[in-house]
């Protein structure tokens, strides 16, 4: 005798009909869902900075009034006006406002706080730039493509490392 409690189909097999329904569903993921044509782009440059860097890793700082949404929307900084992205973590706060400078390339201005100076690395797929803040914690990164993925990497001086700094702090990776 069968249980009452079991549903009708739960442990049959798969059938035509449920392979059908299964290739719609697919299919409807491809179209509206689809996966990031670069994901494996992505998914190698951060594992290549994780397995190079024991470091804290910043979010960004979302206000609470947005909701994220999927598909092929993405973290995106260069529609329309420049949009000013925020990375947090305990003890460091990294603000960025890319703006244009020429055809395809952008330019990156950067402010972090607490005060002092820092090593900041820009790295994409195209490689790895580097800049020294001046002691308020400001940068500017200049000819950087426009549409490629990137990743900061800060670095503290001895001093604020002292202070309670972490030796390095990683962005997430984010597209210009």
């Amino acid at each position: 005798m069968e249980s009452e409690n079991r549903v009708q189909g739960e442990f049959e097999p798969l059938d035509s009909c449920d392979e059908r329904i299964l290739a719609v569903i697919n299919e409807l993921h491809q179209r509206d869902d689809p996966m990031p044509s670069d994901l494996n782009e992505r998914v190698e440059f951060v594992l290549e900075l994780e397995a190079a860097l024991d470091a804290r890793v910043a979010s960004v700082y979302r206000p609470k009034e947005l909701t994220p949404v999927r598909g092929d929307a993405e973290l995106a900084v260069n529609q329309g006006d420049p949009a000013s992205i925020t990375f947090d973590c305990e003890t460091v706060t990294v603000m960025v406002t890319p703006r244009p400078s020429a055809v395809l390339e952008m330019r990156l201005d950067g402010w972090i706080g607490p005060e002092g100076t820092y090593v900041v690395e820009h790295r994409s797929p195209q490689g790895t730039r580097r800049a020294s803040t001046d002691e308020t914690g400001r940068f500017v990164l200049e000819g950087l493509p426009n549409g490629e993925m990137f990743q900061l990497v800060i670095r503290p001086d001895e001093a604020l490392q002292r202070e309670g700094l972490p030796a390095v702090v990683v962005t997430p990776a984010v597209r210009l």
